[in-house]
């Protein structure tokens, strides 16, 4: 942490004495504009990497960048300089496929195993920014909701077929967001964002079965307040 807070100093103190001029030398602006859209990355990764560079650290492994919201993406679209919608999505499908066989006594013995998972989260938010120079400030919320289910089953020659179904769930929640960043570069800023939020989960019940004998399980729900998270540093790219 102390690399990612010294060499995003290195940054700012470039940009710092001429943060009034909101143009770059070729004419270009800093801060973003009605119609443009953006995408921003969890940048601990870059930051590290160009600290390293700086003091001859050999475990220098080349920077990877995350989403700012957790297992999604997020986009914006600029209404005006001071006001965005957001967009949260992600979609993941998985699927696995196994097939184990053995031979003992001469016979054939083989087990194909198959499972499967979808998690789905979108979510719609307003974003308003305030900040006259290079330095902004922006706060807003996020509307979310979200579906997951996972399954497997077994077939086998030697025992009855198994299945499992883990249950389907919903996610429902409103996060609120604030955070801060700096245009280092035209359309190009570094900052970081705090989350806020509540959140409703209904679990299906889970069942299992193999042969004649089923096991079935309990539905539940879950509610959580609060939990203040920080996304850490942030890359954010303007188009």
């Amino acid at each position: 942490m102390k690399k990612i807070i010294l060499t995003m100093a290195a940054f700012m103190a470039v940009g710092f004495a001429d943060a009034q001029n909101l143009k770059s030398k070729k004419g270009e602006n800093y801060l973003p504009e009605a119609n443009d859209w953006a995408i921003s990355f969890n940048a601990n990764g870059v930051f590290n990497y160009v600290g390293n560079l700086f003091n001859g650290n050999t475990d220098n492994f080349a920077p990877t960048v995350g989403n700012v919201t957790a297992n999604s993406l997020v986009g914006k679209k600029f209404i005006d300089a001071k006001s965005a919608y957001r967009v949260v999505a992600n979609v993941g499908f998985g699927s696995n496929n196994l097939t184990d066989g053995t031979t003992p006594g001469g016979v054939d013995d083989f087990a194909t195993y198959k499972a499967s998972t979808l998690n789905v989260n979108l979510g719609l938010g307003k974003e308003w920014r305030r900040g006259s120079t290079r330095l902004q400030g922006f706060y807003g919320a996020d509307a979310l909701v979200g579906f997951a289910s996972e399954k497997w089953s077994e077939t086998n020659n030697t025992v009855a077929n198994g299945t499992f179904n883990a249950g389907t769930s919903i996610n429902l929640g409103v996060n609120g967001f604030i955070g801060a960043e700096y245009f280092i570069f035209p359309k190009m800023s570094i900052g970081a964002q705090y989350n806020y939020g509540l959140q409703v989960a209904a679990n299906g019940a889970s069942n299992y079965k193999r042969g004649t004998v089923e096991v079935k399980g309990k539905s539940s729900s879950d509610i959580n307040f609060g939990n203040v998270s920080s996304t850490s540093m942030n890359l954010t790219l303007h188009f």
